[in-house]
């Protein structure tokens, strides 16, 4: 009930906002009737933005810088609203909403598994070196970038880009050299059945449960480890009950700029291209943000006291070995398209 409540205050808000005059005519009208011709650049648009990230994020920055451009140059034919901090509904919400229409876009995480079964490939264990293969594939890789868009486009959103946050890494209270030393640690994951399996792989016990109630966990010591990126470890101060962090890298983490696909396909080609540039420099904000914002955010952490332990390539395969049932029930579930160009 709690979670109908929620999606319909936040429906009332989107209507709310267009009633306010943020555009001259329904900001859904495109998406309801799809086959209504395209807009030209002398018609008004707003964009609605969504995200879970607080107005401190690299995701918030990387909105702005959205925003901004769009604003700038189209001429005042587009307006871009924000609303951070999950303020318009959960992250579950918010895809549906894009989904159905009911607002343009947002930013969406491994939740999106529920709309694209095939988004699994996004949680494959050890499939990057180091950071710039991320940035490379998910940034750069057009045969990739093409056949996810195609994958999407199927559910009916726009793979508008993604923006890259860094590695996941590894809390405890004693460093994690080999699969060996996750041996009889209770380990909080995600509901993710594939992080699960992974996790099992490598020697852990993982234990999911909700994110808002790891602090206490790890401060009562009901879980041992837990795996999350860096920012998240520290804006959540979870080093405060940890005293490592080993960078065991096995996931990075990104963003997928995702909208509505019926909204985009009504915009013109001027405004499709504006748009697409729009989000590339967003993309990259936000990326650079957060990579940038990771170093700062260490050394604080380091300055409280926590221990930041450094894998070797070869510690770092013998993790990927561990965990290749992981890999290979992630081979199963997705299209051989999409496993080859992301595996490439």
């Amino acid at each position: 009930m709690k979670k109908i409540i929620s999606l319909a205050s936040a429906l009332a808000l989107v209507f709310s906002l267009t009633a306010c005059g943020n555009n001259s005519s329904d900001p859904n009208s495109s998406n309801k009737n799809p086959s209504n011709s395209n807009q030209t650049s002398g018609e008004s648009i707003t964009i609605n933005v969504g995200h879970f990230g607080s107005e401190a994020t690299a995701v918030q920055e990387g909105c702005l810088a959205m925003k901004d451009y769009l604003e700038t140059n189209s001429n005042g034919a587009i307006t871009v609203n924000v609303y951070p901090n999950n303020s318009m509904g959960s992250d579950d919400e918010l895809c549906q909403m894009v989904q159905s229409g009911n607002i343009q876009m947002t930013l969406a995480n491994s939740i999106i598994v529920n709309y694209i079964p095939n988004a699994v490939i996004h949680d494959l264990f050890y499939n990057f070196d180091n950071i710039d293969d991320v940035k490379a594939k998910f940034m750069e890789d057009e045969d990739f970038l093409s056949t996810m868009r195609e994958v999407y486009a199927k559910e009916g959103f726009y793979l508008a880009g993604y923006s890259v946050h860094g590695f996941r890494a590894t809390t405890a209270n004693k460093p994690i050299y080999a699969p060996e030393d996750l041996k009889g640690l209770t380990f909080r994951v995600m509901q993710n059945d594939f992080h699960i399996k992974g996790w099992q792989s490598m020697g852990a016990t993982p234990t999911p449960f909700n994110f808002s109630e790891l602090y206490t966990a790890l401060q009562q010591g009901t879980v041992d480890a837990q795996e999350n990126p860096v920012e998240t470890i520290y804006s959540a101060k979870l080093y405060e009950q940890q005293k490592y962090i080993t960078k065991t890298n096995h996931l990075q983490q990104t963003q997928q700029w995702v909208v509505n696909l019926d909204f985009y396909n009504s915009l013109s080609e001027e405004h499709k291209a504006l748009f697409d540039e729009a989000v590339k420099i967003g993309c990259n904000t936000a990326t650079n943000s957060a990579l940038a914002k990771e170093a700062e955010w260490s050394q604080e952490i380091e300055d409280f006291g926590c221990t930041f332990v450094d894998l070797t390539d070869e510690q770092r395969q013998v993790f990927r070995d561990a965990a290749q049932p992981e890999r290979e029930a992630i081979k199963a579930a997705v299209d051989p398209a999409v496993w080859d160009t992301y595996t490439a």
